[in-house]
């Protein structure tokens, strides 16, 4: 049976995974405040994770093994570990820049020197914008970081690494193109099968400290939306609009969390925050309009 990706359908699951991705930057700083390690969120990502893949397993036509292990080191194990220490080191502020602000760049620039693949100049001007609103929230960041400690710059820096791994991830499913399901289910149950045992045998855990409600939190989220939801969704929308569109498509993610982060976490919106989120939301709209007029 062919599969059939319509540019609508790729914007509307691109749509509801950065809803999903915008509650994971709030979620997961909320988790980093607590009482679990950023190990223990790993553990309970991919093992409630895996027991869902288990059930799909059946259905799909696993890849190669090594196709399966990239998967898992770029867009499973490598990402999770990263950005789930960087937040507990810096706030929900710099993960909303940094992770999906940086994307759009790590992308065109990994694109261009691995698959040769340049943005095109409309693509450009997107960028461009995205480029310009993710300046304009790093200087609001930085002119209100006078007090930033050298964890919290590490913490950035983690954030910047997860990106580029996401980056990778994202343009691994365009040379090895497998289903949605297949990926979703082959990155989740390979990065359980690799990571769950050196978390048990080796890695800090305050999981039996934890409260139950952070537990169920981090494992419903993380486990469930973000680990299988969130990946079907971006997996189809991927093969539906192309790496560079979604990334871009990303890049709204970061106004959604500082608008939500207001209510939630209590950080007010300045207006070189403002207009920062304005020009990346400007330059996701041109990418999605491009992808209409095709």
């Amino acid at each position: 049976m062919s599969e059939h990706h319509s540019p609508r359908a790729g914007l509307i699951a691109a749509f509801f995974a950065l809803c999903i991705w915008t509650g994971f930057i709030l979620v997961s700083r909320y988790g980093g405040k607590g009482v679990l390690t950023g190990w223990d969120v790993t553990a309970l990502r991919f093992g409630v994770g895996s027991l869902i893949a288990l059930f799909f397993l059946p259905r799909v036509t696993l890849p190669p093994y090594k196709v399966i292990l990239l998967f898992s080191m770029f867009g499973g194990i490598g990402y999770s570990v990263v950005v789930y220490a960087g937040f507990r080191m810096a706030p929900a502020a710099h993960a909303a820049v940094l992770l999906p602000g940086a994307l759009p760049f790590s992308t065109a620039v990994i694109a261009w020197l691995w698959l040769r693949h340049k943005p095109s100049p409309s693509q450009r001007i997107a960028l461009l914008l995205v480029f310009i609103g993710i300046a304009l929230t790093a200087a609001d960041t930085l002119l209100h970081g006078a007090h930033l400690t050298g964890m919290q710059m590490l913490g950035d820096l983690l954030f910047l690494c997860g990106s580029v791994l996401w980056a990778v991830f994202t343009l691994l499913l365009r040379r090895y193109p497998v289903p949605p399901l297949t990926a979703a289910v082959s990155t989740t149950l390979g990065s359980a099968i690799l990571y769950l045992p050196v978390w048990w045998f080796f890695l800090p855990s305050t999981l039996g400290q934890a409260p139950v409600a952070e537990i169920a939190i981090q494992a419903g989220y993380q486990g469930i939306l973000v680990v299988f939801v969130a990946m079907l969704l971006y997996t189809y929308a991927v093969r539906s609009l192309g790496a560079q569109t979604v990334t871009l498509l990303m890049a709204i993610v970061p106004g959604l969390a500082a608008v939500a982060a207001v209510p939630v976490l209590g950080e007010p919106l300045s207006m070189f925050t403002l207009a920062g989120l304005a020009a990346v939301t400007m330059g996701a709209l041109l990418a999605a309009r491009l992808v209409s007029i095709k």
